[in-house]
C-alpha cells in the first residue's frame, strides 16, 4: 500500500472531524419528533448494521449502489439545508449524485471514487451531527461501540461477511468506504468505522465540554494512524476491524469522564452555555444567588409568590421560568405540558 496514501487518510480523518467539529458549533440542525433515545434505539440500530450487509449480499450490485445512492443523497441535502435554502440544498445533492453516477457510467474510476468520497463525507457530517444534537449520549455511542466492536470483529476476522459485502460493492458508485486509492486492496476507512470516529468527539463535546472532545479526536485519528503504519510497514496486508482497537477506547473514554463530571450534559444546556456536571453539583451547597433568586421568583410560571420546596428544578426559557418540578424529568415535563420548549435547567434554593 501507498505510504502517502496511508498518511492521507489519517488525514482526511482528522479533517472530517474538524469539520463535523465546526458544524456542531455553528449550525443546530432541526430536531426530528423522535423524542429522545433509549437503550432500544442502540439495539435497533447495532440489528440494523448486523442485517444490512446479509441482505445486501442478496442484492444486485448495481441495487446496492442505487439504495446507497439514494441514501447518500438524502444525507447530503439535510446536511446542507441549514447552510441554504432547501431548494439549493436539493440541486446540490442531486448534482453530487448524478456526477458520481455519471462518472460510473463513462467507466470513470477516479471520478467514481472522488464523487463517492465527497458525498460520503458530508453525510457522515450530517448524520453525525444529527445523531449528537438530537440527545444522543455518551452512554449510547460506547455502549453502540462496544456492541459493533464484537460484530466487527466475528464479521472481519472469524467470517467473511464484511469481507463479501466489500468485494461486491468495491468500485462501485457510493460503495460505503471512503477510498482513496482502488484495487483490491484499497487505502480506506468503512462507513460504520468513519461514523463512530466522528460521532464520538461530537457527543463528547456536548456531553462533557472541549477537552473531552479533542482528546476522543486524538485518539480517534492515533488509532487511525497506528494501523496505517502497520499497514505501511507489512505488518498487515488484509483489511483490519478498526472498531476492535477504536471501540474498547470509546468505551474507557466514556468511563473516565462519567466518573469525573457525573451526568452528562443535556443539548440545551450545552447550546446554553452551561456548566459542567460536576460544578453544577459542587455549587449546589453553595448560597444562592440574590439576584437569580429574585428573577426566578418574579417569573414562576403560577406568578411570583408560588412557594417551591428547596432544591427544586426550573426551566428557564428566554429569561423566564417556564416549568417547575421536584428533578430535572418532572420539571421538563411541565414545561412541555404548558406549551414551552425546554432550556437549562437550574436548581432552585429558597
Amino acid at each position: 500500500m501507498s505510504g502517502i496514501a496511508l498518511v492521507a487518510l489519517s488525514c482526511c480523518v482528522a479533517l472530517l472531524m474538524a469539520a463535523a467539529g465546526g458544524y456542531l458549533a455553528k449550525v443546530a440542525m432541526p430536531r426530528p419528533p423522535v423524542g429522545v433515545y433509549a437503550p432500544a434505539d442502540v439495539a435497533v440500530l447495532c440489528v440494523g448494521v448486523v442485517v444490512a450487509p446479509l441482505l445486501y449480499g442478496a442484492l444486485p450490485g448495481a441495487w446496492v449502489s442505487a439504495l446507497f445512492g439514494l441514501v447518500f443523497c438524502v444525507a447530503v441535502q439535510f446536511t446542507l439545508a441549514p447552510l441554504c435554502s432547501g431548494r439549493w440544498a436539493w440541486c446540490l445533492a442531486l448534482a453530487a449524485t448524478a456526477l458520481t453516477a455519471g462518472a460510473a457510467v463513462a467507466d470513470l474510476s477516479a471520478g467514481v471514487r472522488a464523487g463517492t468520497d465527497v458525498v460520503l463525507a458530508v453525510a457522515v457530517v450530517g448524520v453525525a451531527n444529527l445523531w449528537a444534537q438530537s440527545g444522543m449520549r455518551s452512554a449510547h455511542v460506547a455502549a453502540l461501540a462496544a456492541a459493533l466492536t464484537c460484530y466487527d470483529l466475528v464479521a472481519t476476522t472469524l467470517t467473511e461477511v464484511t469481507g463479501d459485502f466489500f468485494a461486491q460493492v468495491r468500485g462501485r458508485p457510493f460503495a460505503p468506504l471512503l477510498a482513496l486509492t482502488g484495487g483490491a486492496h484499497p487505502v480506506a476507512v468503512g462507513l460504520g468505522d468513519l461514523l463512530l470516529l466522528v460521532l464520538f468527539p461530537l457527543v463528547a463535546a456536548k456531553a462533557y465540554g472541549r477537552p473531552a472532545a479533542l482528546l476522543a479526536g486524538a485518539v480517534g485519528v492515533v488509532v487511525t494512524s497506528a494501523i496505517s503504519v502497520l499497514f505501511a510497514v507489512g505488518a498487515l496486508t488484509e483489511g483490519f476491524p478498526l472498531l476492535t482497537a477504536l471501540g474498547p477506547l470509546i468505551v474507557a473514554q466514556h468511563l473516565v469522564w462519567s466518573r469525573r463530571a457525573g451526568d452528562e450534559r443535556t443539548t440545551a444546556e450545552w447550546r446554553a452555555g452551561a456548566a459542567g456536571p460536576a460544578r453544577r453539583a459542587g455549587a449546589a451547597g453553595a448560597e444562592p444567588d440574590a439576584v437569580l433568586a429574585a428573577a426566578v421568583a418574579a417569573t414562576l410560571p403560577e406568578g411570583p409568590n408560588e412557594v417551591l420546596p428547596e432544591g427544586s428544578w426550573v426551566v428557564l426559557c428566554e429569561g423566564r421560568v417556564v416549568g417547575t418540578g421536584a428533578s430535572p424529568g418532572l420539571a421538563r415535563r411541565d414545561a412541555r405540558e404548558r406549551g414551552e420548549d425546554t432550556g437549562p435547567l437550574v436548581a432552585r434554593l429558597v
